[in-house]
């Protein structure tokens, strides 16, 4: 696979790759004024996980998902691993501190490294929660589960 990849194409291969089917993947599932790129809905628990994806400005994923922390249960962001461990750690250090878990992608190998497991959101606003499920349940573009 080439070395620059798109955003589109790592959630594409991130959700070909998905092998967990009590959990549903959603695209472009709307929050607020804007939608987030992927949703993981465990309908089980009935949790939700928002999932922002970068190829690049991991600060920028940071801030996406952070900014819909009320709707879900869980945040993650997908970004392209850096080169350097220094950058990785610093990436690591700064989710660690804000609960996000992070999906680091190695485009050579077409993989993805579940590096740092997201903490519980501490405050969720059930109702708009409630909003996300129920888009989903509706059919909101459901891609597997």
């Amino acid at each position: 696979m080439k070395n620059k990849i798109s955003e589109e194409e790592q959630r594409q291969l991130f959700i070909s790759l998905w092998h967990d089917h009590n959990v549903q993947l959603v695209c472009e599932v709307p929050v607020f004024c804007r939608s987030v790129d992927l949703v993981k809905y465990n309908q089980k628990e009935r949790a939700v996980t928002a999932v922002e994806f970068k190829t690049h400005n991991w600060k920028r994923a940071i801030e996406q998902v952070i900014s819909t922390a009320v709707s879900f249960d869980y945040l993650e962001i997908c970004v392209q691993k850096p080169k350097t461990q220094k950058v990785q750690e610093k990436i690591i250090k700064r989710c660690g501190e804000l609960g996000v878990g992070i999906y680091f992608m190695e485009s050579e190998k077409q993989q993805f490294e579940h590096v740092l497991l997201p903490q519980k959101v501490k405050k969720m606003w059930e109702v708009q929660k409630t909003q996300v499920i129920q888009f989903i349940e509706k059919g909101g573009c459901a891609l597997r589960g």
